[in-house]
């Protein structure tokens, strides 16, 4: 036998084995890391998906909670494990920003490949409720006639709330310094107490603060109003070309084979349009998203590009 057939014997009996392995996958339990711990906003929205989505796979789906370093430590060990499709991981628009602040990261762009989006996660602008500000432009113009004097709550200065004021200050004008906490949870208390100004932060952690009045909001980050407070105005109303929506999204180790790929990527489409679920995560205060392999792979690309040219033109630098 020629060299020439031997090398299509093989490449024949490859492509056969891993038609298979896609036939048959899954064939046992699918590990998905989740870089936050147990009790926040992204376990709940990763199990609430969960539910469903094994009964969809016909396999259990395992939450493994690995925290630490703004999602390193969770989304390195995705990129370390075996590439069968097997071990799976949640990202968050974090995914996106490390890569821009941080060169050194263990890991590699090239190390992943897309799997599926599961929610978008609009930003509410939020005051104390005794604050003087009706409005976003009420906010913006009292922070001017008083430069220094008022502030934000931050999360750390590379965290998404803190990129996220940072933009809005370089498109509105505001001034507001930053002042950090460790959690959205205590910024939400220094928020209802005045201790700062101004915050931004999903609905589902500032659930609590607003359901007892503690707190108001007066915007969304989104160039529409969102479902759930449908007469909230966007941000861009004031502060035009404002237009941001943090996100969850699913990735893999690269190389996983492209029919199990497209099996998981179907398999979330299916959980993520299921009508109890998108109550469940409309619910929570996020947006239910699916998009086809191809698509999600340019989303994260252009995302990656976004919060590059907004965290350079903010001037916002790794601590």
């Amino acid at each position: 036998m020629s060299k020439r057939n031997v090398l299509a014997a093989l490449l024949g009996t490859l492509l056969w084995s891993v038609a298979v392995q896609a036939q048959d996958f899954p064939n046992k339990p699918i590990r998905l890391v989740v870089p936050y711990p147990p009790g926040g906003g992204t376990d709940a929205v990763a199990r609430t998906i969960v539910q469903k989505l094994q009964v969809v796979l016909g396999q259990p789906v395992v939450i493994e909670n690995k925290p630490g370093a703004s999602e390193v430590v969770g989304t390195g060990s995705v990129a370390r494990a075996p590439a069968d499709g097997y071990t799976i991981g949640l990202v968050t628009s974090t995914y996106s920003v490390n890569w821009v602040l941080d060169p050194k990261l263990p890991y590699k762009p090239a190390q992943f490949v897309a799997v599926a989006p599961l929610v978008g996660v609009p930003l509410l602008a939020l005051v104390p409720r005794e604050a003087p500000s009706a409005s976003l432009a009420e906010l913006i113009a009292a922070s001017r006639k008083r430069p220094g004097t008022m502030n934000y709550a931050s999360l750390g200065p590379t965290s998404l709330q803190a990129i996220t004021s940072e933009w809005f200050k370089y498109k509105s004008g505001a001034d507001l310094t930053a002042v950090a906490y460790k959690g959205a949870a205590p910024a939400m208390v220094a928020l209802s107490t005045g201790e700062v100004d101004f915050a931004f932060a999903g609905l589902g952690a500032s659930r609590a603060m607003l359901e007892t009045g503690k707190v108001r909001p007066i915007a969304v980050s989104t160039p529409k109003p969102i479902a759930q407070m449908p007469d909230l105005p966007p941000i861009a109303a004031t502060v035009p070309g404002f237009d941001i929506l943090t996100w969850y999204g699913v990735v893999a180790p690269a190389g996983v084979p492209q029919p199990v790929l497209a099996r998981l990527n179907a398999a979330f489409a299916e959980t993520m349009n299921d009508p109890q679920v998108q109550r469940q995560i409309s619910a929570q205060g996020n947006l239910p998203m699916t998009m086809g392999l191809k698509e999600f792979t340019a989303f994260l690309e252009r995302d990656g590009i976004f919060w590059r040219e907004m965290i350079d033109k903010a001037g916002i630098r790794a601590q």
